[in-house]
C-alpha cells in the first residue's frame, strides 16, 4: 500500500504530459524494437548484403536523421511541439507500411534502404519536440529525473519490442514491418487525443544551416556535441555490429539476440532511478565521462572472454549501465545550457550529433567487422578506444561549460523529497 501511495505521489508530482510522453515513447520504442535488431541480420544473412553496405545504409540514415533532427528542433520552436510530434509519428507509420509492401513484393534491395532512411528521418523529428516539451513543463531542478522517466519509457519499449520480435522472427519479415507501422499509428492518435501543446511557437528563427556554426557559445557546445557523437557511436555497436558478430562468430541465436535487447531495456527500467540519484550528486560532465568509460570496458569483454551468449549479455549489461549515466545527463545538460527561447534549437543540434553517432557507429563497425573479423582484439579494441577518448573529452570540456548548467544538485533536508 505504501508503494502504491508513493507511486501516486510521483505521478501527481509532474505535469501529465510528462507521463503521456512516457507512454508515447514506450509505443515508439516497442514498434521500432520489433524490427531493428533483426534488420541487419536479415540484410546480411537473407539478402546477402555485405556488412559494409549495411553499415553504409545506416550511415546515410544517420545523415538523414541528423538533418531532420536539426530541422525538427527549429520547427518545434516556430510551430509548436505537438504539431511536430504528430508529423513525426504519422510519417514513420507510412514508411513502415511501405517497407512491409516492399519486402512482401520482393522489390529491389535499394527500396528497403530508402524506406529505412525515410523512417529514420521522420522518427528524428519526434525527439527534439518531445524533449523540448518536457523542458517546457518540468522545473529545472527536476529535469534529470524527468528525462530519466522518459528514458525508462524508451527502454521499457526496448524490453518488449525485441523480445516480441525474437519470438516472431520465424514469421515472414514483412509482418514485423506491419506490426511496427501499427504501433506508430497508435502513437499518432494517442498524441492527438491526450497531449496538449506546451509552446505555441513563433519564437524560433528562420531555418538556416549556417547557424549551426554561428549561434552563441558555439565553440564549447559543438565540442561537447562531438564527444556525444563519439560515445553514442560506440553505445550503438550492439544494435548492428555486435548482433551480427554474436550470431556469426559466437553461436548466439536470433531469438537470443532479441532477448539481449530485452536485457538492455529491463536493466534501464529497473535501475535508471537509482543511477539518477547518483547523477544528481555529480557534475553532469563527470556522469557522461563515467558512462563513456563503462562502454569502453564493456566491449573489451568480447575478445577477452569470447564464450558465447553470456559474454555478450555481460557486455550488454555494462553498456547499459554506461547508457544510464550518459543519456539523461546529456539531455539535462542541454536543457540547462540552452537559452529559454532556443531550447528546441539546442535540442535539435544535440540530437543531430547524437543521431549521427548512433548511425555512424554501425557504419564504421560494419567496415571494421569486414576487415578484422579474424582479429577480435583489434576490432573491439578500436571501438573501446573511441569510448575512452569520449570520456576524456567530456572531462576536458567541463571547464568551458557554465557552472550552473553542469551541476545538477538538489539540496535535500530531512523529511523532504
Amino acid at each position: 500500500m505504501q508503494l502504491l501511495d508513493r507511486l501516486k505521489k510521483k505521478i501527481r508530482q509532474y505535469d501529465p504530459r510528462v507521463w503521456y510522453l512516457f507512454i508515447a515513447r514506450v509505443f515508439n520504442a516497442t514498434g521500432f524494437g520489433i524490427v531493428l535488431p533483426f534488420l541487419s541480420i536479415y540484410l546480411y544473412q537473407e539478402m546477402g548484403v555485405p556488412m559494409s553496405i549495411v553499415g553504409a545504409i545506416f550511415l546515410f540514415a544517420a545523415v538523414t536523421r541528423a538533418v531532420f533532427q536539426y530541422i525538427g528542433g527549429h520547427l518545434t520552436d516556430r510551430y509548436g511541439r505537438r504539431a511536430i510530434l504528430l508529423v513525426g509519428s504519422s510519417g514513420r507509420a507510412v514508411m513502415f507500411f511501405m517497407l512491409a509492401a516492399v519486402v512482401y513484393f520482393g522489390a529491389n534491395f535499394w527500396w528497403i534502404a530508402l524506406g529505412v532512411v525515410g523512417s529514420y528521418g521522420f522518427g528524428a523529428m519526434f525527439f527534439p519536440a518531445a524533449d523540448a516539451m518536457v523542458a517546457d513543463v518540468a522545473p529545472s531542478e527536476d529535469r534529470v529525473e524527468v528525462y530519466a522517466i522518459q528514458r525508462i519509457g524508451v527502454n521499457l519499449g526496448w524490453a518488449i519490442g525485441p523480445a516480441l520480435g525474437g519470438i516472431l522472427s520465424q514469421l515472414p519479415f514483412y509482418l514485423l514491418f506491419v506490426m511496427t507501422g501499427f504501433f506508430f499509428v497508435f502513437t499518432f492518435f494517442f498524441v492527438l487525443t491526450f497531449v496538449r501543446e506546451s509552446h505555441r511557437g513563433g519564437t524560433g528563427q528562420a531555418l538556416n544551416f549556417r547557424q549551426l556554426l554561428s549561434f552563441g557559445g558555439a565553440g564549447a557546445f559543438l565540442w561537447f556535441c562531438i564527444f556525444v557523437l563519439i560515445v553514442f557511436s560506440v553505445m550503438n555497436q550492439f544494435v548492428s555490429t555486435l548482433s551480427v558478430y554474436s550470431v556469426q562468430f559466437m553461436n548466439v541465436s536470433k531469438m537470443q539476440v532479441g532477448f539481449l535487447f530485452t536485457i538492455n531495456g529491463l536493466l534501464i527500467v529497473l535501475f535508471q532511478f537509482p543511477i539518477t540519484r547518483l547523477i544528481r550528486r555529480m557534475r553532469l560532465t563527470s556522469a557522461l565521462a563515467l558512462g563513456a568509460a563503462m562502454n569502453g570496458l564493456a566491449y573489451l569483454l568480447i575478445p577477452a572472454l569470447r564464450t558465447g551468449f553470456w559474454t555478450v549479455a555481460g557486455t550488454i549489461a555494462l553498456v547499459t549501465r554506461g547508457e544510464m549515466f550518459v543519456t539523461p545527463s546529456g539531455a539535462a545538460l542541454v536543457s540547462r545550457w540552452a537559452p529559454e527561447e532556443e531550447k528546441g534549437r539546442y535540442f535539435g543540434i544535440f540530437g543531430l550529433f547524437m543521431s549521427f553517432g548512433r548511425s555512424v557507429g554501425p557504419f564504421y563497425g560494419g567496415v571494421l567487422l569486414d576487415l578484422l573479423q579474424d582479429n577480435a582484439f583489434a576490432l573491439w579494441g578500436i571501438i573501446s578506444g573511441l569510448a575512452f577518448a569520449a570520456a576524456a573529452g567530456f572531462k576536458s570540456v567541463a571547464r568551458f561549460i557554465p557552472a550552473k548548467a553542469n551541476v545538477q544538485v538538489v539540496e535535500e533536508t530531512s523529511g523532504t523529497h
